[in-house]
């Protein structure tokens, strides 16, 4: 009798186990079927911290709703871009590092990624197709912008601040309207003639070797380039002619610049 007893315990046991883990897996499968699967950790963390719904987890529908994402904790490194495609609506991405405030252990650190960033940015970016704006302020050592050279959705780039000493990889951004170039080593601006749609460029503290580029530019409204001699006082002052506007001096910010002269359509 008590064997008997013991084999129906068993017996119950096991259906109670079997229950709990089509539980277990019927939960799974909605969990997939209703939540993102980050392939990153950080990338994770950084989404619910910009989604601020409380939960643990970030749900499709609430990644369909993603329009900006940016970074705001730069001791997180991403060990991969590829879940900025998870969010198919994304129209801005700012990642900014600032390499200024590191100790320089973390320099040494963070130049040790440059080449993997790099390579995560030239991968990943192309397939963002609603992407429209994009930051990436203070990371200090792009030394050319090639990563760029699939990026034509691209409206506003902002990129200054860094050692870009080639812009070539511009050229075949197209639907570029925006563009901060900003204390960077380049002087030649050549590639910028192809930028049939460049509405206002930000120059300043770049010695440009050849200024009078931006004649060619026919949609230009906006320059802000500090004159290095009588030559470029010169271009500027016959581009003021033609109705762009020129600010010699940076005392205010270039998205304020840009507000002023959208302003004035």
């Amino acid at each position: 009798m008590e064997r008997k007893q013991i084999k129906k315990q068993t017996v119950y046991l096991c259906i109670t186990l079997l229950v709990l883990l089509a539980g277990l897996l019927a939960l799974r499968l909605w969990y997939d079927s209703k939540c993102i699967k980050f392939q990153d950790k950080n990338m994770e963390i950084q989404t619910l911290y910009l989604l601020d719904t409380g939960k643990g987890s970030v749900l499709k529908e609430e990644a369909d709703k993603v329009r900006s994402f940016y970074v705001t904790d730069t001791s997180g490194r991403f060990e991969t871009l590829e879940d900025l495609k998870l969010f198919p609506n994304l129209e801005e991405l700012h990642l900014t590092y600032d390499t200024g405030g590191m100790t320089d252990e973390e320099k040494e650190e963070f130049q040790k990624q440059r080449v993997g960033i790099i390579n995560m940015l030239e991968e990943t970016l192309p397939d963002l197709k609603k992407l429209k704006k994009l930051d990436l302020t203070y990371f200090d050592y792009f030394e050319d912008l090639d990563f760029l050279s699939e990026c034509s959705q691209i409206e506003e780039l902002d990129i200054n601040y860094n050692t870009i000493r080639n812009i070539q990889g511009l050229s075949n951004m197209k639907n570029l309207r925006i563009l901060n170039l900003a204390y960077n080593p380049f002087t030649d601006i050549s590639p910028l003639c192809e930028l049939k749609n460049l509405e206002a460029v930000n120059l300043y503290q770049v010695s440009v070797d050849n200024l009078e580029v931006l004649a060619e530019i026919p949609l230009l409204k906006l320059v802000v380039y500090e004159p290095k001699n009588k030559k470029q006082e010169e271009i500027l002052r016959k581009l003021e002619d033609s109705g762009v506007m020129v600010h010699r001096k940076y005392k205010k910010g270039f998205e304020y610049l840009i507000r002023e002269m959208e302003e004035e359509r």
